[in-house]
């Protein structure tokens, strides 16, 4: 029987391009397990390395912070960036019409199903 790849450990990221059109929570308002990335930016979950998916370094007020999500709350978090683009964007106006940031967001949000 031919042997099964072991299951992906590596920190899932979301692209750098992306980050800043996912709405994070108020840094002042998070524990600091959360700021930290052990526990889910949203939810507060715990998280390990094959649980977590990276949200990259954020800098606010001078403090370095990294935070980090569940697959659960991080696809919420995408789609609602997904939905919300069209009306910030000039290029996304009508039923058909996706700039490069929208069509990154749809395919991200394919990816974390």
């Amino acid at each position: 029987m031919p042997e099964m790849p072991a299951p992906s450990t590596r920190l899932m990221a979301i692209p750098a391009a992306l980050v800043p059109r996912i709405v994070l929570p108020r840094l002042e308002l998070l524990a600091e397990a959360r700021t930290r990335g052990a526990e889910c930016v949203w939810g507060g979950e715990r998280l390990t390395g094959e649980t977590a998916i990276d949200l990259g370094k954020h800098t606010d007020d001078g403090f370095n912070w990294f935070p980090r999500a569940c697959r659960r709350c991080t696809k919420a978090a995408v789609r609602a960036a997904r939905d919300a683009h069209p009306g910030r964007c000039t290029e996304c106006k009508g039923p058909t019409a996706l700039c490069e940031t929208r069509r990154a967001l749809h395919e991200l949000l394919v990816e974390l199903r």
